[in-house]
């Protein structure tokens, strides 16, 4: 316990000095550098991508390793055309519509592959496909959330706090009143009274949000909803990518939590439900 909680408040303390302005104001009062606040904000997100990378093509166990790299190639080119787009062309989500909209379709298919397809997965270019989309797509629209204006205006930071809350209470909630099986074939330790608990407190989090961060993009209460329910989906399906595979934990970077790709299962399904939501309110 010791253990995990000291590696979990080294993760929480990453994710916020790197999503917020915290960071570069200290340096820049205390040291008089001045650093681009978004350096770091692409920097974290860009190890995350990397080592999700790593751990997901350990888990899906390629035979031939030139698909390994191909399915780094792929993911990569990705991920560099929106890292392209995070800093040369300010995000516009009009301009943009469809090629937003394609990558969407894309991750949806990547899921369903998943759950209905699984058998795709057994070939090295079934693998490299899936792998690049499930884990390029949610990256590369992480970089066009925050703000073009105010690049980090904290909205990546509360997405994590909100996935953390969701998480967190479901756990809790679980372990002290959980009877009923949500998915006993994928992940048998997951309730349905847990996740109840994780929505109800993720979605009074959101309101406390919504309340007092007015400078925020968008309706946190609605955010928060759709992480409430999104955020177990994203628990669930790399649950089931390592039950197809026979693997327990996708890595053992953080102690007492697994791999990062454990820890970032529910942020990489939330983010393109969060990303369509911004995309609708902005054409609406």
């Amino acid at each position: 316990m010791i253990t995990r909680s000291l590696s979990g408040i080294v993760y929480v303390l990453l994710v916020f000095l790197c999503t917020t302005n915290f960071l570069t104001d200290v340096v820049y009062i205390y040291f008089n550098i001045k650093i681009q606040s978004s350096y770091p904000f692409y920097i974290l997100i860009s190890l995350f991508f990397i080592g999700c990378m790593i751990e997901a093509v350990k888990i899906l166990n390629y035979k031939n390793i030139l698909f390994k790299i191909l399915t780094f190639i792929l993911a990569g080119f990705i991920y560099y055309n929106s890292s392209k787009d995070y800093f040369v062309n300010s995000f516009n989500f009009t301009l943009y519509y469809w090629k937003y909209i394609m990558l969407l379709i894309l991750f949806a298919l990547s899921i369903i592959t998943l759950f209905r397809f699984t058998e795709e997965l057994v070939t090295d270019s079934g693998k490299l496909i899936f792998t690049a989309v499930y884990l390029g797509i949610p990256f590369s629209l992480t970089l066009a959330i925050p703000n073009s204006n105010n690049p980090l205006t904290s909205e990546i930071f509360f997405i994590f706090l909100l996935i953390w809350i969701s998480d967190s209470f479901a756990y809790l909630v679980g372990r002290k009143f959980g009877k009923r099986k949500l998915a006993p074939k994928i992940s048998p330790n997951k309730s349905i009274e847990g996740l109840l608990g994780g929505i109800i407190f993720t979605i009074i989090t959101g309101i406390i949000i919504e309340i007092n961060y007015s400078q925020l993009r968008g309706n946190w209460i609605i955010i928060s909803i759709l992480i409430a329910l999104s955020a177990p989906i994203g628990d669930l399906v790399e649950s089931k990518l390592k039950r197809f595979f026979k693997v327990k934990d996708s890595g053992n970077l953080m102690p007492g939590h697994g791999g990062i790709l454990d820890r970032l299962d529910s942020f990489i399904f939330c983010i393109p439900v969060i990303f369509l939501y911004y995309l609708i309110n902005s054409v609406l």
